[in-house]
C-alpha cells in the first residue's frame, strides 16, 4: 500500500477529488495548510470568485462563525469517512496536533444516512452465500445504527435468537483505498517541502491510519477481537461481549447477539430503571483496566455509545473495532504509571513514561522531564484535587514529540480509552473524575504489579541462562564501579563506561543489571529448588 499511497500518479487519477478537499479546506479558513502544501493552484476558480465577490455565499464556507477546531470537525465529517477516521485518529494523537484540535475531533462522530435496505439485503445474502429467507425470519430494514463505514440491523434467526448484523457500506473499501493513496502523496509532498521542521512524520501517520482503517474494514478482526476479549470473561459475570456467529460473519458482515440494555444516564434515571450507578461505574472502571493491564488486549473506544448497562448491573461493551495491544513489558509499566498519577507521585510518572519510550536523534530528555514537571504543576494548580489525571496523562505523552520523545501509538490508544472511560462516566455523574473511578481498584492494581509464583517460574525457565550469565559478571563489573562513581562526581557522566571483557555492556548497565538478576536469579531459584523443578 505504501508505494499506492505514495505514487506520483496520484494527483493526476484523483485531481477531481484532490480539487475538492483543497477547495474545502481553503474555503473553510485553512489556507494556511493548502500554502503549506503548496497547492494553491488546486483551488477552485469559482470559488475563488465567489469569495473575493461576495455577490452570493460560497457553498463550500463550513460554520465561519465557529472556531477553527469546531470547524475542522466539520470539514473532516464534509470530506467523508477517510477524513472521518483521519480526524479520530488524529484525537488520539495529541503529539500531532495541539489540545484543542484533538479535543474537538474526540467529538466527530461518523453519523451518516443509512444506505438502502434493499443494498443491505444484497450485500448479505451474497456474503453469506445462502438465501436470505434460509437465515432469517426476521430482518428490520431500517438500521439501529449508521456510520461512514457499515450500519446495523437487528434480526432473527429461524431458531428465534436475535442478532445484530453489521454491514460494510457499498464502495467505502474502494473510496478508502482511493482516499488513502492521495493522503499518502500529500504527506510525502509535505514531508519534502518541510522536513527539517517537523516534529513528527506524516507520511508515518498516514501509514498509521491505513493499518487502523485496515483493521476496522475487515469485519472478522473485530470479531477475533471480541471473542478473545470475551474468553477471558469467563469467571466474570458481570461483563457481557455479545457472541460472535462466526457461520454469518465475514470480512463485510459481522453477526453478534442483540443485547437489549440502557443507555447511560443520570443517576436518577439510573435508578428509576432499578439500575446501582456507583456499582455500575466499578464495574466498567474494573473491566476496562483489566482488559488493559491483565489481557492486554483492550476496547479502545468505551465512548457511551459503545457501552449497555443490563439488569443485575451487568455492564456491556460493544463494538470492538478499535482495540489496542500491550505486551507484558508495557502492561506493568503502565500499571506502575496509573498507580503513580492516581496516587500523586507525577514525578514517578515522568520516569516510568521514559522507560516506555524510545528517543529520537537529538531527543533531549532534560528538558522533556523539566517540561513534565512544569505541565504538572500547571494543571494541579488551575484543578486542585478535582482534575482529569486521564487528559494529564494524554497530555504527559502529547509533550513527547517537542523533544524527540517518541511514545508508541497503543500508549496513546490507552491514554485515550482513559478519557474516554472519564467520560462515559460523567454522564452518569458530572462530578466524577478518572481517580475517583481507578483510586478503589488501586490495591488490586498494586497487586498485580508482582508477579505470581506461575509468572515467577516462566520468567526463571525463560531466561535461566542470561540470569546466571549477568550474576557471574558481577564481580568485574563492580571493580570498575569506583572508576564510573568517579567519572560521575567529576561532571563527566556523558563518558563511556568501560566494557565488560567480551561484553557490549557498560559497567554500570551491567552492575544494575547483575544486581538485580543476581537478587531475581536466586529467589527463583530457590523458589524453583522448592518446587522440586528444574529449568525447562
Amino acid at each position: 500500500m505504501r508505494g499506492t499511497m505514495r505514487g506520483a500518479l496520484t494527483p493526476v487519477l484523483q485531481f477531481r477529488r484532490l480539487t475538492q478537499v483543497v477547495t474545502l479546506l481553503w474555503s473553510s479558513g485553512f489556507g494556511w495548510l493548502v500554502d503549506a502544501l503548496g497547492l494553491g493552484a488546486c483551488v477552485s476558480i469559482r470559488c475563488r470568485v465567489v469569495c473575493s465577490t461576495g455577490v452570493r455565499s460560497c457553498p463550500h464556507h463550513i460554520a465561519m462563525d465557529s472556531p477553527l477546531p469546531e470547524r475542522l470537525v466539520l470539514v473532516m465529517a464534509r470530506l467523508g469517512p477517510t477524513f472521518v477516521k483521519v480526524g479520530q485518529l488524529l484525537a488520539t494523537r495529541t503529539d500531532y496536533l495541539p489540545a484543542a484540535y484533538a479535543d474537538a475531533l474526540r467529538s466527530l462522530q461518523d453519523d451518516v444516512p443509512p444506505f438502502p435496505a434493499d443494498q443491505a439485503r444484497q450485500i448479505l445474502a451474497a456474503e453469506v452465500r445462502r438465501p436470505f429467507a434460509d437465515v432469517f425470519v426476521e430482518f428490520d430494514d431500517m438500521p439501529v445504527a449508521a456510520g461512514s463505514l457499515s450500519q446495523v440491523h437487528q434480526a432473527r434467526l429461524h431458531d428465534g435468537t436475535e442478532v445484530a448484523v453489521k454491514i460494510q457500506r457499498p464502495g467505502v473499501q474502494a473510496q478508502i483505498d482511493a482516499d488513502l493513496a492521495l493522503l499518502g502523496w500529500l504527506a510525502n509532498r509535505f514531508e519534502r517541502r518541510h522536513g527539517t521542521g517537523l516534529a513528527f512524520r506524516p507520511t508515518e501517520a498516514v501509514d498509521e491510519l491505513a493499518e487502523y482503517t485496515r483493521r476496522e474494514l475487515d469485519f472478522r478482526i473485530e470479531g477475533r477481537t471480541s471473542t478473545a476479549v470475551a474468553r477471558d470473561l469467563v469467571a466474570e459475570d458481570r461483563v457481557v461481549i455479545p457472541t460472535v456467529h462466526w457461520d454469518l460473519t465475514t470480512s463485510k458482515v459481522l453477526t453478534t447477539d442483540f443485547v437489549h440494555g440502557h443507555r447511560l444516564a443520570r443517576r436518577a434515571d439510573l435508578a428509576a430503571a432499578g439500575l446501582d450507578a456507583d456499582r455500575l461505574l466499578h464495574v466498567g472502571a474494573r473491566e476496562v483496566l483489566r482488559q488493559i493491564f491483565q489481557v492486554g488486549l483492550f476496547h479502545a473506544d468505551p465512548h457511551p455509545g459503545n457501552l449497555l448497562l443490563l439488569d443485575g448491573d451487568r455492564v456491556c461493551f460493544l463494538d470492538f473495532g478499535l482495540y489496542g495491544r500491550l505486551d507484558r513489558r508495557q502492561r506493568r509499566r503502565m500499571a506502575m504509571v496509573l498507580y503513580a498519577l492516581v496516587s500523586g507521585d507525577y514525578e514517578a510518572v515522568g520516569d516510568q513514561l521514559l522507560h516506555l519510550s524510545h528517543r529520537a536523534p537529538g531527543a533531549d530528555v532534560r528538558r522533556f522531564t523539566v517540561a513534565l514537571a512544569e505541565l504538572v504543576e500547571s494543571w494541579y494548580g488551575r484543578t486542585g484535587d478535582g482534575g482529569s489525571v486521564a487528559r494529564l496523562l494524554l497530555g504527559e505523552l502529547a509533550l513527547g514529540a517537542r523533544f524527540g520523545i517518541v511514545f508508541p501509538r497503543e500508549l496513546m490508544l490507552l491514554a485515550r480509552t482513559l478519557v474516554h472511560l472519564e467520560a462515559a462516566a460523567s454522564v452518569v455523574d458530572p462530578a466524577i473524575g478518572f481517580a475517583d473511578l481507578a483510586g478503589p481498584l488501586l490495591p488490586e492494581l498494586k497487586r498485580a504489579l508482582l508477579p505470581d509464583r506461575a509468572q515467577l517460574k516462566e520468567l526463571w525457565s525463560a531466561g535461566w541462562m542470561d540470569y546466571l550469565a549477568l550474576t557471574t559478571d558481577l564481580p568485574q563489573a563492580l571493580a570498575h564501579l569506583p572508576d564510573v562513581l568517579a567519572h560521575r562526581l567529576e561532571g563527566t557522566g556523558d563518558t563511556p563506561s568501560p566494557p565488560l571483557a567480551g561484553s557490549g555492556r557498560s559497567v554500570l548497565g551491567g552492575t544494575a543489571a547483575g544486581l538485580l538478576a543476581g537478587a531475581l536469579a536466586g529467589a527463583l531459584a530457590a523458589r524453583v529448588r522448592r518446587s522440586g523443578r528444574g529449568p525447562a
